[in-house]
């Protein structure tokens, strides 16, 4: 193979995992808001106590409400708190 072909394949490479390891998505299992606790289990309310920046309404394929999404601008990263029927079910960390 020709040199300059391997190190261009080994650049694209090395660029594609760069823009991977931006876009990570970590999932737990709770989260801190100042002096309360979130965990994966906790009722929807606890969650709009906390006055989230931004709620999505998640769909079903056929238009249908699937559940929300709560957004929480925190430093350097985002938490986005998923809740289906009343219960949250996912606690994600976005970093920016």
């Amino acid at each position: 193979m020709n040199p300059m072909r391997i190190i261009a394949f080994c650049l694209v490479l090395l660029l594609a995992h760069g823009m991977l390891d931006a876009q990570v998505l970590h999932c737990y299992q709770s989260e801190r808001f100042g002096t309360r606790l979130i965990n994966v289990g906790d009722a929807e309310r606890n969650v709009i106590e906390q006055e989230p920046d931004r709620t999505v309404r998640l769909e079903t394929r056929y238009g249908g409400t699937a559940g929300y999404r709560y957004d929480f601008y925190k430093s350097r990263r985002t938490i986005q708190i998923y809740v289906r029927a009343g219960v949250v079910v996912r606690i994600c960390r976005i970093p920016e």
